[in-house]
Formats: C-alpha cells, sequence, structure tokens
C-alpha cells in the first residue's frame, strides 16, 4: 500500500494519475521526456526484483535530504537487527557503472552500521529522475522540515544549474519534486544558500518551525554574515532545534558592543551596547559632561510631553 501511495504521489507531482494502462501511455506521451522516463521508472519499480548488495559499495548522492541522515540513527538500526529491514531502498546505477542511493539513506546507513547486506531495488534512472523519485518520496514522510526541503531544492539547482541555460530545467524539477509553487523553489533557495552551513548545522533540522522564521534569520545573515558564522559557536547544543533556531535570531537582533562613536582627543568616549550607552571621560571634565548630559536629558523628556512639533 505504501508503495502505491508512493507511485501515486510521484505521478501527481509529474501530471494527473491516470486509471489505465492505455491512459499511462497516453500521459506519458504528452508530457517532458525527463518527467515520462522518471514516471515509467516508478510504474515499473514493482517489476523488480529486490536484491541483497552490500552497502559499503552504494554510494550517496550529491543531493541530500537530511542535515544529517544518522541523527537518530539508533532506533532504526535496533528496529532492523530485532525485525529485518522490512522495506527496500532504491539504488540507481550511473553512467559509470556505480551504484548510487536514491532513497532510504538511512536504511542504508543502518545495515552498514549492523554489517549486513541491505535489500535494494537496482534501477536505471537519469540524475534527474533520481532526484524527482527523491524529492517526492521525501514528501511522503512525516518528518521533513523546512530547512532540509530547502537544501534539497537548493542542492539541485547547484548540481543541475550550472549554467544559465540549465538553471530553469534544474528549478522545473525541484518544483516537481517537492511539488510546491516555482516561486517558492526560488525562495528556499535563497535562504539555503544565504545561511551560513556552519549556522544551519548548529540548528538543525528545527522540526515544526516554517518559511517565515527561516526567511527572518535569512535577512539577519545578509546583513552580517561574518556575524552569523560567529553565532553559529553561540547557540546553546542543548536546547531543542526550533530554540536553538530562536536563540540564533536573538543573537543576531542583538546590538553589539560597538566602538567609540564619539572621542575629543581621547578625553571623551562613547560607546552603546543594546539600549546601554557608556561615557568614559577625564576626571577634570566629569562635571562639566554629567551637566550637559542631564540639561540635554531634561530638554529631550520636555520635548517629548509636548509631542512633535
Amino acid at each position: 500500500m505504501a508503495r502505491k501511495v508512493f507511485g501515486d504521489s510521484l505521478k501527481n507531482a509529474m501530471g494527473k494519475a491516470s486509471t489505465s494502462d492505455e491512459d499511462a501511455e497516453f500521459d506519458l506521451k504528452r508530457t517532458s521526456p525527463t518527467v515520462a522516463r522518471a514516471q515509467a521508472s516508478v510504474l515499473e519499480e514493482d517489476k523488480h526484483a529486490t536484491r541483497l548488495i552490500d552497502p559499503s559499495t552504494v554510494r550517496m548522492s550529491a543531493v541530500m535530504d537530511r542535515i544529517d541522515p544518522s541523527d537518530g540513527l539508533e532506533e532504526l538500526v535496533a528496529s532492523i537487527r530485532e525485525h529485518g529491514q522490512k522495506v527496500p531502498v532504491l539504488v540507481r546505477r550511473t553512467q559509470d557503472g556505480a551504484l548510487e542511493i536514491v532513497y532510504g539513506r538511512r536504511r542504508l546507513l543502518a545495515c552498514r552500521e549492523l554489517g549486513q547486506k541491505v535489500r535494494a531495488t537496482v534501477m536505471e534512472m537519469t540524475e534527474e529522475e533520481a532526484l524527482i523519485a527523491q524529492g517526492v518520496e521525501n514528501n511522503a514522510r512525516q518528518d521533513p522540515s523546512f530547512i532540509e526541503r530547502a537544501l534539497f531544492v537548493a542542492g539541485i539547482i547547484r548540481e543541475l544549474g550550472k549554467t544559465d541555460e540549465t538553471r530553469k530545467n534544474a528549478q522545473t524539477i525541484a518544483y516537481r519534486a517537492l511539488q510546491i509553487d516555482e516561486s517558492l523553489v526560488s525562495r528556499m533557495n535563497r535562504i539555503a544558500t544565504g545561511i551560513p552551513m556552519e549556522l544551519i548545522h548548529a540548528i538543525g533540522p528545527a522540526h515544526g518551525v516554517g518559511r517565515r522564521v527561516w526567511e527572518k534569520l535569512f535577512r539577519l545573515c545578509e546583513k552580517d554574515i561574518a556575524r552569523a558564522r560567529e553565532v553559529a559557536r553561540e547557540i546553546p547544543r542543548n536546547l531543542p532545534g526550533p530554540d536553538r533556531l530562536d536563540a540564533a535570531v536573538t543573537l543576531l537582533t542583538a546590538t553589539k558592543a560597538t566602538t567609540p562613536k564619539v572621542e575629543q582627543g581621547g578625553r571623551v568616549k562613547i560607546g552603546r551596547k543594546g539600549n546601554r550607552i557608556t561615557i568614559d571621560v577625564d576626571a577634570d571634565l566629569a562635571p562639566r559632561v554629567e551637566d550637559a548630559i542631564r540639561q540635554l536629558i531634561s530638554e529631550l523628556l520636555d520635548r517629548g510631553q509636548d509631542g512633535p512639533e
């Protein structure tokens, strides 16, 4: 049943699902060659017998769909050890003859951890077909976070859109793979590439947090990318992911201590940290500076009471 749902999801990502073999063949003729091949591959998947292969012979693909596939892997390892691998992974054979994972990375890693062979379906797929299948399978999961989906989009554009001519096709592959609006593809790509990876890794997936908070963080990183990299080292690791994201936003929003704004021959120095102002003056100037500040504050308060002119 799960495989049927996945197959329908991929067909929906590429066009309307058909109800007969004749309709399926007609739909394949109407769509683009790339999408048609990917759809045909998935429609034929159940006809391929799975096999047991050495997980060490299967390489990871260039586009990852999780920030850390090994995170929380212990439970999956325990499950496979006790009950066996119930669902096969999907592997494609590349043009150079190598085996590359399409989806099922955590199952592959778990089998590597257990030192046992992985049950896999091996199919002939192009890189574009594999990315579509990978994206649709990710959508069927209950736990992909926004930033992981955004990183997946950025990875597709990075790998397939290396020239102006291929970038448009890469964006098409991305929005069909994730079944999202085309305009959201560009926005997700900007967010994923505008936030330093060290900061993303420090925060983690932050499940349950949507686009708006990540977009706010992206805007803050745009203003001070160097500070964003510093913040990655300051976030408490013992916090849940959403709280680490909030902490990053707070740290980037807070005004850093600035260098003295006013300096009169080194005798008067004014600095600011947040809403706190510090003034360092020579001892002989202190009384006059204090009087001037008191008078200025009094004038400002009086002006505020009168309202804007």
